[in-house]
């Protein structure tokens, strides 16, 4: 599973691997894998309550959402 961090908007989502709203390349400059950027990160997470732990720790009071088009 892959947690995309954005900063901007303030949330974290849960995507499940093989998502089709997942980007491709999902790393950039601006949201790199596995720390944050200006724009935020994307981390690979192996649960739901990990996926929860990264988002408290990197966006502390960001929203925590899971994706709707693969949840």
């Amino acid at each position: 599973m892959l947690l995309n961090v954005d900063k901007p908007n303030g949330t974290t989502t849960l995507h499940e691997d093989g998502c089709s709203m997942i980007p491709k390349p999902f790393g950039t400059t601006l949201k790199p894998v596995e720390k944050l950027g200006r724009d935020g990160g994307w981390f690979n997470v192996t649960s739901d309550t990990e996926a929860r732990a990264v988002a408290q720790r990197e966006l502390p009071g960001g929203a925590f959402i899971s994706c709707q088009f693969c949840r």
